[in-house]
């Protein structure tokens, strides 16, 4: 005989994070009576169609629950919707900037620029020039 130690099939209990959702990620939800699984656009339908049901057995109060969970879902929807668009617009932006050429590829103009040691160099050779240049010059004296 085989020992759980605890251990039980979860499925997707440990999928708490929202930022990674797209419209296809399944979902368990746990409603006033019951636990339904289905990805965001189905269980906002359900939702809808079980407060509907209930508003017609005259039940207000579960019916108003069944349409607070249906609106969680239907907003959840539309933040999902947004995050794909805003995601597929950057993704069209970069290809669209990709595709966009110089106009030369000619690089034998432009001067590489020196590096860091050789810039240093250059500024401490400068720096000493200025100096002698200084020692070098008589001093007028202005009586």
């Amino acid at each position: 005989m085989r020992k759980n130690n605890g251990r039980r099939r979860h499925r997707g209990q440990n999928r708490r994070n929202f930022n990674n959702l797209n419209k296809n990620t399944v979902i368990e939800s746990f409603g006033p009576l019951s636990q339904i699984r289905g990805n965001v656009q189905q269980l906002n339908e359900k939702y809808n169609s079980l407060g509907n049901d209930a508003a017609s057995n005259d039940d207000k109060i579960l019916s108003e629950s069944y349409f607070q969970f249906a609106d969680h879902y239907h907003r959840l929807l539309k933040e999902i919707e947004i995050a794909s668009e805003n995601k597929n617009t950057e993704l069209n932006g970069q290809k669209s900037e990709d595709l966009v050429e110089p106009v030369e590829n000619d690089t034998s103009n432009y001067e590489k620029k020196p590096s860091r040691k050789e810039r240093s160099i250059k500024a401490k050779f400068k720096e000493d020039e200025g100096k002698v240049n200084k020692d070098d010059s008589p001093d007028i004296q202005l009586v």
